[in-house]
């Protein structure tokens, strides 16, 4: 089976090398991160401070050009002569003299507007006088466009003044060319109109202007009037179709401030928009700054900073590796003589230690070969020891003090009686070692230990004359419960011993119980011995107490310390005792059954 990458399986040099690395690129990409961040923020307060200013100037700059136009329109509009001649009767001017001289006067009042570079010619459009007898292409006839779609709409609105693209009117104009339409009031009603006055305005004259609110790439600067017609546009030739109408409608009229919106979407792409009104106009002056052109000079910092890291990185990597390698290399020399101390090759030169850390491993390395052997020796001697101490332990399970006695029991008996009785006790004492015993096993089942105490009554019976009576109330389904081996033994010996023979008859019974207890057992031997004392209680589980059997056997210290040991601190012995009454030991083990999974 293919083993696993792990990073910690890897070389010190290549943990070294990965750091340094790591050290590079973090701040890096930090200081990218934040650069970017920052950088981006930055340009879009510079452009949207920039669009506004732009807007601005650009609306004032429209404003002054189209206020020149207007007072040359006004002033020809409120002219007395003109407004009488548009409503003069037609007839008057079949003469065609009187007709040219009353054209060549009109021609000097009109032709006034030359001083306006931005003006290319001034039509006028007369409902009669000599427009209605005769046409040029200065002075029309009004009557011959009343349905026209410009001049119903110039008449519907309410305005003196209209900007509109000059293909609106004459289909073969320029296509920048605009026109400003200005209603010559009636002289006795100024809400009514006899004529119009056309001022033929070139293109360039207001695309110069958006022109040089051209922030970036992709803006669009847009002229447009009140109909949604945009008039002029500077948009770096782009071919798009704007949302006139829709953008016209986000500024409420006459609103002197201006609409901004950060988040305009247009063409499926995040832009600044800004929109003006035009003062004494019915024109307003759009800006869309698209965020990829503010995000632009971002991009270019980001490309930058890639491009110095891409340029130092291949320096790096080499300088990193070396390094790491030299770092390593003393520990390397050491790993190869520990390979050579585990393969049995103790007799090795000690390695040259400085005074950093790896220097301190090094002289500890040479320390450890040189203390090898005598190590090795005291280890086996300690091992020795061990066996040593595990053999007096085992012979340990053997009660001396209980073994003499049966032995003189055997002795008085195999004189006084005859050979059956020698040969129960002797039967009981097989029994009993052989579950001491148990094979060398640690762990036994509880029915074992029962079988054990029992054959240690039956045992203590033929020495006291029977006056110990033993019951077992343990449920059957507890018998194959596992608990270390002789754990039961000692417990009943010291109440035989230091409480059943210390009354005056030297009779009693012990009663053993077992019952399942959230995930435990409980065992309980209740005796009606003499009981103990509360002090003598308080010092049960000290060494050198009483609860070290007289007899020779496990003390209940000894007990306790080997269920906490096999199973943790919250198992063990617990006593409860009443003196004259009898004392109750209650034992707490884990429910681990052999034969089938715990209830």
């Amino acid at each position: 089976m293919k083993k696993r990458f792990r990073f910690t399986n890897l070389s010190i040099r290549y943990k070294l090398f990965t750091t340094y690395l790591l050290v590079i690129a973090i701040p890096f990409l930090l200081l990218l991160f934040i650069h970017l961040n920052l950088t981006r923020q930055e340009n879009k307060e510079a452009a949207v401070h920039s669009s506004r200013k732009m807007l601005d100037e650009t609306k004032s700059y429209l404003e002054y050009k189209s206020q020149a136009i207007n007072e040359v329109l006004n002033f020809i509009a409120f002219n007395s002569l003109l407004q009488t001649s548009v409503s003069a009767d037609p007839q008057q001017f079949e003469d065609v003299n009187h007709w040219h001289m009353e054209a060549l006067r009109l021609s000097r009042l009109v032709n006034q507007f030359r001083y306006n570079e931005d003006i290319i010619s001034i039509q006028v459009y007369m409902k009669d006088g000599l427009a209605g007898a005769t046409e040029n292409s200065d002075f029309l006839n009004m009557r011959n466009y009343m349905r026209t779609p410009w001049l119903l709409r110039f008449a519907a609105a309410k305005a003196a003044f209209t900007w509109v693209p000059s293909t609106e009117i004459d289909a073969d104009s320029g296509s920048a060319e605009l026109s400003i339409l200005r209603k010559i009031p009636n002289a006795n009603n100024i809400r009514e109109f006899d004529g119009i006055v056309r001022a033929r305005v070139q293109g360039d004259a207001m695309q110069s202007v958006l022109d040089h609110a051209i922030l970036t790439p992709g803006t669009s600067a847009l002229l447009f009037n009140e109909q949604g017609q945009i008039i002029s546009r500077a948009d770096s030739g782009r071919s798009l179709d704007y949302p006139v109408l829709e953008i016209g409608g986000l500024l409420s009229a006459g609103e002197e401030t201006g609409y901004y919106d950060e988040n305009y979407s247009f063409n499926g792409q995040r832009h600044i928009l800004g929109l003006q009104h035009i003062p004494n106009t019915s024109m307003t002056v759009a800006l869309l700054v698209p965020y990829k052109d503010i995000l632009e000079s971002s991009i270019k910092a980001r490309n930058r900073i890639i491009s110095i890291f891409l340029l130092v990185i291949p320096l790096m990597l080499p300088i990193s590796f070396f390094v790491s390698a030299s770092a390593t290399r003393r520990i390397r020399q050491l790993i190869l003589h520990v390979r050579k101390v585990k393969n049995g090759k103790f007799q090795l030169a000690p390695l040259p230690a400085s005074e950093d850390e790896i220097g301190e491993l090094t002289r500890n390395f040479n320390m450890m070969v040189n203390n090898m052997t005598g190590l090795m020796e005291e280890t086996y001697s300690l091992g020795r020891e061990v066996k040593n101490k595990e053999l007096n332990a085992l012979q340990a399970q053997i009660n001396p003090h209980f073994l003499y006695n049966t032995l003189d029991l055997i002795n008085v008996m195999a004189i006084e009686s005859g050979s059956r009785e020698i040969k129960r006790v002797v039967d009981e004492l097989a029994v009993f070692y052989k579950l001491s015993l148990s094979n060398g096993k640690e762990y036994v089942t509880l029915e074992s230990e029962l079988q054990h105490i029992e054959a240690y009554v039956r045992i203590q019976n033929m020495r006291f004359g029977n006056g110990i009576v033993l019951e077992l109330e343990v449920p059957r389904e507890l018998f194959d419960c596992e608990l270390p081996k002789i754990v039961l033994q000692p417990l009943v010996e010291n109440a035989i011993l230091h409480g059943i023979m210390e009354k005056e008859d030297e009779a009693g019974k012990i009663r053993v119980t077992a019952a399942a207890d959230k995930g435990d057992v409980i065992i309980e031997l209740i005796d009606d011995g003499i009981g103990m004392e509360a002090s003598a209680l308080a010092t049960i589980f000290l060494e050198k107490s009483g609860g070290v059997s007289k007899g020779g056997g496990y003390g209940v210290r000894n007990i306790e310390e080997r269920l906490k040991l096999s199973y943790g601190i919250s198992y063990g012995i617990t006593f409860a005792s009443t003196p004259g009454a009898g004392t109750r030991v209650s034992m707490r083990v884990p429910d681990r059954r052999t034969g089938a999974s715990s209830a």
